[in-house]
């Protein structure tokens, strides 16, 4: 009664093998990428309008050339569409043609740090040419279905175990040569940006702010998805920042005079916020392990409160924000990672009302108006008040 799930794990397994040790030898001429970018052209406009003629077209158009004569040499027509639509999201196909969506616009300003932070990885992508890799990984998927088709047809039982091993596995492998394809554009595109004269902490910058706009998937999604946690790529690109950081340093000394001006400030979440409660105090104790970047003020930690996914009305006006609801903002010294101590926060008991005690909080890492960072959700337990 185990032989047929028993079957099915080895051909997985084989399969996976299979696909982990494939070589794929990319062309030496350049007639795939042009013809991919021209087939994929309509699903990236998806039937919206370009956008031209504006002023994130004049800041796009010098970025996205500073980095291309940084960089990649390869004969392609290099272009760079704004599409029309609200999308948060930029994306690249093979042969140069790069398109950012209106929805990044308003994210990315007038700021040509984070415009680089952009293209610089859909530059890197079509650069090393990883679309022409799946291209050709899905020719070749298509090859072992058709393979194994002929062979059932042939009277051979055990390829029906193999085909469907391969059905399986074959697109699970696809997105995690996906997924390494998006660290090397991460990798590979901080290094374009270093070369042109773009901080590689915007790249930081960026991921942080996309990710408080788009959200974070679960680890269990990521496994499916071509594209890795934002959290992932932070710890991923921490390794190349050394080698980024250390090539813009060489290449332009006085950062304000680089083509993307002075660094952002960055901050980073190194744990999860914690809290406990007090109660000889009457405080709920938060302890928050932060560290910034190119910055020498304090910056604010905002701590927001829900309950039931909603926000909790503040007991005390001067613990409240412009809608009445709960929050607590303090400002804090945060420095690089091997100065820096955990920031502890007192608050009260008497902010909230006693069946309010046990709250979900976000902290928020802010440098003036900008929120640069954000935690995930940890829970709050104030005590009982004494009297």
């Amino acid at each position: 009664m185990y032989a047929l799930p028993r079957a099915l794990a080895i051909a997985l397994l084989l399969t996976t093998v299979f696909l982990a040790a494939q070589d794929l030898q990319l062309p030496t001429t350049y007639e795939i990428d042009l013809q991919l970018a021209l087939s994929g052209r309509s699903a990236r406009m998806g039937g919206s309008s370009e956008i031209s003629g504006t002023a994130a077209n004049e800041i796009g158009d010098d970025v996205f050339h500073k980095l291309i004569s940084a960089g990649f040499s390869q004969p392609f027509p290099w272009k760079l569409t704004l599409v029309g639509n609200d999308n948060v999201n930029a994306t690249s196909t093979a042969g140069g043609q790069l398109y950012v969506y209106g929805g990044m616009l308003p994210l990315l300003s007038e700021s040509k740090g984070l415009w680089a932070a952009t293209l610089s990885h859909e530059v890197a992508h079509t650069g090393r040419r990883h679309q022409v890799r799946d291209y050709l990984q899905l020719v070749r998927n298509q090859q072992m279905i058709n393979y194994y088709r002929a062979r059932i047809a042939a009277g051979d039982k055990s390829a029906n175990w193999a085909l469907l091993g391969f059905r399986i596995a074959a697109p699970i492998a696809l997105k995690k040569m996906e997924r390494d394809q998006e660290h090397d554009a991460d990798t590979q595109g901080m290094l374009l940006m270093a070369r042109a004269g773009y901080h590689p902490d915007y790249v930081f910058a960026l991921h942080h702010l996309l990710r408080m706009h788009t959200g974070e998937q679960s680890k269990f999604a990521a496994f499916f998805s071509d594209h890795p946690r934002w959290e992932t790529r932070d710890q991923r690109s921490e390794k190349s920042y050394a080698d980024a950081l250390a090539e813009y340093e060489r290449l332009w000394r006085d950062p304000e005079t680089s083509p993307g001006g002075a660094p952002p400030v960055v901050a980073f979440f190194t744990a999860q916020p914690s809290s406990k409660e007090n109660k000889s105090a009457e405080t709920a104790d938060v302890t928050i392990s932060v560290f910034c970047r190119n910055t020498k003020e304090p910056v604010e930690v905002d701590l927001r409160f829900l309950k039931d996914n909603h926000p909790v009305h503040a007991q005390d006006a001067s613990f409240a924000d412009h809608d009445g609801n709960l929050a607590f903002r303090e400002k804090a010294e945060c420095s690089e990672k091997t100065e820096n101590s955990p920031i502890l926060l007192h608050l009260p008991a008497n902010v909230v009302s006693e069946n309010e005690r046990k709250l979900h909080a976000i902290a928020f890492v802010a440098n003036g108006s900008e929120v640069i960072a954000e935690s995930k959700s940890f829970d709050v337990h104030f005590p009982k008040m004494k009297h």
